[in-house]
């Protein structure tokens, strides 16, 4: 096992194939961590005396990360506690980066002439002991329960915490993304770099088996041979913040001479490349790109007409909801997107005439109207066929300079690269994922200084599962108030005693920092009377991600406003306070970004 960096805060290894990166107690098969305590602690080899790099006697380690057996590469491991709370907040706030290699069985064709990337999302579960399978969204029918990212790790005292990424050994459905590009291809293999926004368990093997290109050597997965005697899959780049100064960190670690030799090549150099939502690592001397890529090889028909992996299912769209949406929006006028939002965004867009503007997952366009109606010009779109076909008869109806066309936020395939002025996207950023590449396909429709407008749950305030309200009774652990408790307070708060004596309500948050995802009722009155329920899908994130990710696509936050409910509680003692809570906590974020000149 090789020492690729060492100081008093962080070491970093390059784990070998076939090798655990840690054991759960109990075990006794050697494992990457057991070997770092012994270095750490002094010993040689597992047979004591000083450890290489001067490792002092009784160090202590923990685990930051972990890495499949059958897979090899770089993992760092804290030797300090507070590097440790560091890192493994690094991780949990993806902040780090990280990329892999994997050498796939197959060519995956080109896209336009230009080497292939995509996205694959989707649900995974544990179906056997060791063995996860993709789940259909549609499938994943725990409602109403938020599933973030689990936060800390299992095990004994925090030396043998093993805890990795944002894994949950449980057997739930959990939400896995990954990111993929080719980098080369020949004889009948395809090398692909990837890169994960989640850590689930053999979440790339599983990826690629749904994808139709399995990892080579990976017969748990779908491999059909075993040339070398392995999985073909290594993390090559690993990059983080150093805990003790914040210093940028960046390690490599060279592609296996056998995965080289699979597509044809020999002795190249192959680096990792900028992928959407992660910023481009930096350049090293020692670290040149490859000098030419492999040349495109035989296109079976099968191949050539095999779809892109989707980043959704059918399920995780809204046309199954389409009638139910339009009916809210359009015949019963949803108040909060009447009064608040599409005034909101409409002031913060400033259309005029001459403008174009793009409504990103437009629904029935009841933005895209009142936008036309200012005298600019508006192309919708949205991936919900029955929404875009009630868009368009509307807008034949009113003769409106507004068209729609279906289409993935994600790609906007249909949409004219760099042709608008401004885009919208109104309550629909949090049912988007991955995120990313919907932010990156917005900037390439826009003009350079073009505004991008967008506009959804507050997520620190309103993140379904994770915030509520709640009445202080004026005791730390005292049972909520009565009915009579708070009109007699309200009652001497007229009568001019203090306010600290009028029962609060508040809005309580039980988390923020972790991403996840939860499924949604969306007419929970309807369904409370045994109706049929409307369910969609919402992921957390927190402003840090937003913000990040708009950096990445090239956007500069202009402006940030957060907007109230204009609603107002029925009469009775807790109405004051119900209409004073909720002026006071923000139901909804907007946000103006505008596309930097340089992107």
């Amino acid at each position: 096992m090789r020492i690729v960096f060492e100081d008093a805060d962080v070491l970093v290894v390059d784990k070998p194939a076939g090798i655990l990166s840690t054991t759960l107690p109990g075990q006794s098969a050697i494992s990457v961590f057991n070997l770092v305590k012994d270095h750490v602690r002094g010993g040689r080899n597992g047979k004591g005396g000083r450890g290489q790099r001067g490792g002092a006697s009784g160090g202590r380690a923990w685990v930051i990360h972990r890495l499949d057996r059958e897979a090899s590469g770089l993992l760092v491991f804290a030797k300090t506690e507070r590097a440790f709370d560091w890192l493994k907040e690094e991780l949990r706030t993806k902040r780090t980066n990280r990329y892999y290699a994997a050498v796939v069985e197959g060519e995956v064709p080109d896209a336009l002439g230009k080497p292939a990337a995509g996205v694959i999302s989707g649900f995974v579960q544990e179906v056997e002991p060791g063995r996860l399978e993709s789940v259909p969204i549609g499938e994943v029918t725990r409602a109403n329960r938020f599933r973030g990212d689990r936060v800390g790790a299992q095990g004994g005292g925090r030396e043998d915490r093993y805890g990795g990424d944002d894994r949950d050994d449980s057997d739930e459905p959990k939400l896995a993304v990954t990111h993929w590009r080719v980098l080369a291809k020949g004889r009948g293999h395809t090398l692909l770099q990837l890169k994960l926004d989640t850590g689930r368990k053999n979440q790339i093997r599983v990826h690629m088996q749904q994808f139709g290109r399995p990892i080579v050597g990976d017969r748990k997965y779908g491999a059909s041979a075993d040339p070398v005697g392995r999985v073909c899959l290594h993390a090559m780049e690993l990059g983080f913040s150093h805990p003790a100064d914040g210093r940028p960190m960046r390690f490599t670690s060279p592609l296996p001479p056998s995965f080289a030799k699979m597509i044809g090549h020999k002795g190249e150099v192959f680096t990792t490349q900028a992928m959407e939502g992660s910023p481009a690592p930096e350049a090293t001397a020692e670290r040149e790109p490859a000098a030419s890529r492999a040349a495109p090889g035989s296109r079976t028909s099968q191949e050539a007409t095999k779809p892109s992996p989707r980043s959704h299912d059918e399920a995780a769209g809204w046309d199954h909801v389409a009638t139910w949406y339009d009916d809210l929006i359009e015949r019963r006028k949803g108040d909060h997107q009447q009064e608040v939002i599409y005034p909101g965004v409409v002031r913060m867009l400033e259309p005029r005439s001459g403008m174009r503007i793009l409504d990103v997952a437009c629904g029935q366009g009841s933005l895209s109207m009142m936008i036309a109606r200012q005298g600019a010009a508006v192309l919708g779109v949205d991936a919900a066929p029955r929404l875009i076909d009630a868009a368009n008869a509307r807008a034949r109806e009113v003769r409106a300079d507004a068209a729609f066309v279906v289409d993935d936020a994600r790609e906007l395939a249909k949409v004219e690269t760099g042709s608008f002025d401004a885009a919208a996207c109104v309550m629909a950023l949090m049912n988007i994922e991955p995120l990313e590449p919907a932010l990156h396909a917005v900037a390439r429709a826009l003009k350079p200084g073009g505004r991008f407008v967008w506009v959804v749950l507050h997520p620190a305030f309103r993140a379904p599962g994770q915030t509520s309200w709640g009445w202080d009774s004026g005791k730390p652990d005292g049972p909520p108030p009565s009915q009579a408790r708070e009109k007699k307070a309200h009652e001497r708060a007229s009568a001019g005693e203090p306010r600290e004596s009028v029962v609060r309500q508040f809005r309580r948050v039980d988390g923020y920092l972790s991403q996840g995802q939860s499924p949604i009722v969306m007419n929970p009155g309807h369904a409370a009377h045994g109706k049929q329920t409307v369910t969609t899908w919402t992921f957390h994130r927190p402003l840090q991600t937003y913000a990040r990710c708009l950096a990445n696509a090239g956007f500069v936050i202009e402006t940030i406003e957060e907007w109230a409910s204009l609603r107002k509680s029925q009469p009775g003692p807790r109405a004051a306070e119900e209409d004073r809570a909720r002026r006071e906590i923000p139901l909804f974020l907007a946000v103006r970004a505008r596309l930097s000149s340089r992107a």
